[in-house]
């Protein structure tokens, strides 16, 4: 079996979502991945989590199981026994030996196991039951990566996101627009909301969301805020 199959064998075993490079090319950016990152469900016992690793295993004889090395860049077999306590140190173990390699996520980069049901309910379906991570949660765990192709994959999903967030926040209601800029907020985003938003209630938090930026020292809020006029003044709210 290549990859793409050995993956769908395990999201028929426990909720998969598709992350990392491949999530990225799937969303729409051009470039390429050497191996497929899944996260799967994870279990509150790491050693019950790793049960569809270990079937896969007696499966496909030619597969083998790998960890981080200590060399940036390197990978280290490791015996079955280990599986449990590695996902536990690395919170990722590697299957090797098919097509390309699959990193299996305990626990990806920036995220806690709970935080599992929300990225699932967000993710977008694909076919064999796999999902697709959502945008956001993406640049989560790209974040503190010090990698020159995650912060082009972030400034890809940046672009993206704002793109639907110009569409939305036009006519999108208050509370809306709360949920969308709790999750995710630019200085230009807010800035387009106190221009353009329709509801009042979206323009003045946009403009409440430019002042704190700007209060934290951010120059691009200070720099659109000598743009922008309070909506107090010229949109007819309060304060």
């Amino acid at each position: 079996m290549n990859a793409q199959e050995l993956v769908a064998v395990l999201a028929n075993q426990r909720r998969t979502v598709l992350l990392g490079g491949m999530a990225i090319i799937l969303h729409g950016l051009n470039r390429s991945t050497k191996d497929i990152d899944i996260w799967m469900d994870p279990l509150p016992d790491a050693d019950a989590w790793l049960t569809p690793i270990r079937r896969l295993l007696l499966q496909e004889s030619s597969l083998r199981l790998e960890r981080i090395g200590g060399v940036p860049g390197t990978w280290e077999r490791i015996a079955v026994a280990d599986l449990a306590a590695v996902a536990n140190e690395d919170g990722l173990v590697r299957i090797a030996g098919t097509d390309r390699p699959i990193d299996v996520f305990y626990v990806p980069n920036e995220l806690e196991a709970a935080d599992f049901e929300g990225v699932w309910q967000r993710a977008i379906p694909l076919e064999h039951g796999i999902r697709l991570m959502e945008e956001i949660d993406l640049i989560v765990t790209k974040q503190f990566t010090n990698r020159a192709h995650d912060e082009t994959d972030i400034r890809f999903l940046q672009d993206k996101i704002e793109v639907d967030y110009r569409n939305r926040l036009r006519t999108c209601s208050a509370n809306e627009a709360q949920e969308m800029l709790a999750r995710f907020v630019t200085p230009e985003i807010a800035a387009f909301a106190v221009k353009e938003a329709s509801d009042a209630a979206v323009r003045f938090l946009g403009w409440k969301l430019l002042n704190e930026m700007s209060e934290a020292g951010d120059p691009f809020a200070e720099d659109l805020i000598r743009e922008i006029e309070p909506p107090s003044q010229n949109r007819g709210l309060k304060p």
